[in-house]
C-alpha cells in the first residue's frame, strides 16, 4: 500500500522551488521589550509560548513581519510549548489550549497573506 503523506503540499511546493521559512520567533519577541504584564504577570514572565493567550498581538506582529517580506512558511509560536516546559510556569494543564491558539493564529495569518498565485502553505510547528 502506498504511503499517504500528510505534508504533501510541502513536498509538492518543494518540487517547484526552495521554500523560505520564517526566522527566530523568540529573538523577535525579545526585540519588543515585553513586560511581565504582557506575559500575564510575573509568574509567566518569559514564557513566549503563553503570549498567544496573554498578548497575541506580539506574536502576530512577528508573524506579519515575516509574511510581509514574502516567506513561504511561518512556524507556530510553540518552540517550548510542551507539558514539561509549561509546567515550569504552572501551565501544563493548558498545553493543548496554548498549542491550539498558536496554530490558529498562524493559520489565520497565513490565510490572510495567501494569494491565488501563491496559496498559503500550512504553518509549521
Amino acid at each position: 500500500m502506498p504511503r499517504s503523506y500528510t505534508n504533501r503540499r510541502y513536498l509538492d511546493a518543494l518540487e517547484k522551488k526552495v521554500l523560505v521559512f520564517d526566522g527566530a520567533m523568540g529573538t523577535n519577541l525579545q526585540k519588543q521589550n515585553l513586560t511581565a504584564e504582557h506575559f500575564g504577570g510575573e509568574k509567566y514572565n518569559g514564557c513566549n509560548d503563553y503570549l498567544v493567550i496573554s498578548y497575541p498581538a506580539a506574536v502576530e506582529k512577528v508573524h506579519r513581519s515575516f509574511l510581509e517580506v514574502g516567506v513561504d512558511v511561518i512556524e507556530t509560536d510553540t518552540f517550548r510549548s510542551n507539558r514539561l516546559t509549561l509546567a515550569e510556569y504552572g501551565l501544563a494543564e493548558r498545553t493543548v489550549e496554548i498549542n491550539r491558539a498558536a496554530a490558529q493564529l498562524a493559520r489565520r495569518l497565513a490565510d490572510e497573506y495567501s494569494r491565488p498565485s501563491s496559496p498559503a502553505l500550512p504553518p509549521a510547528g
